[in-house]
């Protein structure tokens, strides 16, 4: 909690009460909230909350590096904790389909500012998902199994 609140400090931004229990119940829920999973979860701590201002919030911790923003296939927006301390702020996220879990990617060959493909990058979102290895186990147990008739 003390490093994700220090990268609010880092950024500028003051440490408010609805910001911190915004980083506490996605510390307590763990995976990825929509806004109306964090409207719900914030209603019943603090006295006046709006979904206006969740969004508001999300977008805040999202441009400081607490979390991160992606979008399922179903074009939900979903947002979740950025673990990565990493002070270069590059770095991806992949996500599970099927749980939520999140993971760091650090490995990427793009840079802002290079030329690909005629165009001069000027930033890039990259957006991974797959399956966590639990879920990847369970998956696998749930398959049918066919047998080979000889």
């Amino acid at each position: 909690m003390d490093d994700l609140l220090q990268r609010l400090r880092r950024s500028g931004l003051k440490v408010t009460p609805r910001r911190k229990a915004i980083i506490e119940l996605f510390l307590q829920r763990g995976g990825a909230l929509t806004p109306s999973d964090v409207y719900d979860g914030l209603r019943s701590r603090m006295e006046k909350c709006g979904l206006p201002g969740v969004y508001r919030n999300l977008d805040t911790l999202e441009s400081c590096g607490v979390l991160f923003r992606f979008v399922t296939f179903g074009g939900e927006r979903r947002y979740a904790l950025c673990s990565s301390g990493s002070e270069s702020g590059h770095h991806h996220h992949i996500v599970c389909t099927s749980c939520g879990k999140v993971g760091d990617v650090t490995d990427c060959h793009y840079c802002d500012g290079m030329p690909v493909e005629g165009f001069r990058l000027v930033s890039h979102i990259v957006q991974l998902h797959g399956l966590c290895e639990r879920c990847e186990e369970k998956e696998n147990r749930l398959k049918p199994k066919i047998r080979n008739k000889s």
